[in-house]
């Protein structure tokens, strides 16, 4: 029953995602693009309604099952899924906070220790690579500032 709830919970957000999309590219000038984005929408909508419909029907025919809602939830939460979710929102939180250099590699060293990946070159040099490549694109092909923290 948990596994359908967060289908449900994850069909909103993208319905939400798709809702804002939508208002946004009405303001466009050339009605080509705006008809794309409806086609599309109209498309995304159909499939949430029909995977929400099924979540719920799951929801209905399950809510008489032994395991409580809440067992469902915590156990979830053990999952590694949740962890690695968790993790990337807090990375996401902090690189402005403290920068995305210094961000970026205590995600890559707590991440691998999740993982139990205890190589030291995955702990080093993966991060520094990765770095060096994400700078390089943003700042040199892109020219896009990377963010900037309290500890660069």
């Amino acid at each position: 029953m948990a596994t359908e709830i967060k289908n449900l919970l994850f069909l909103f957000a993208i319905g939400a995602f798709t809702v804002y999309y939508y208002l946004d590219v009405q303001a466009l000038p050339e009605p080509e693009e705006r008809i794309l984005v409806e086609v599309i929408s109209g498309g995304l909508f159909i499939l949430i309604g029909i995977r929400g419909s099924w979540s719920i029907y799951k929801i209905i025919r399950l809510r008489n099952d032994e395991t409580s809602f809440l067992q469902d939830i915590l156990t979830w939460l053990k999952n590694k899924q949740a962890m690695l979710l968790l993790s990337f929102i807090l990375y996401v939180i902090f690189i402005p906070i403290l920068g995305f250099f210094t961000s970026t590699v205590l995600f890559f060293i707590g991440i691998n220790y999740y993982l139990k990946s205890r190589k030291w070159w995955e702990m080093t040099i993966l991060p520094v690579v990765v770095i060096s490549l994400i700078y390089f694109i943003f700042v040199f092909f892109l020219q896009v500032n990377i963010p900037t923290g309290l500890l660069i």
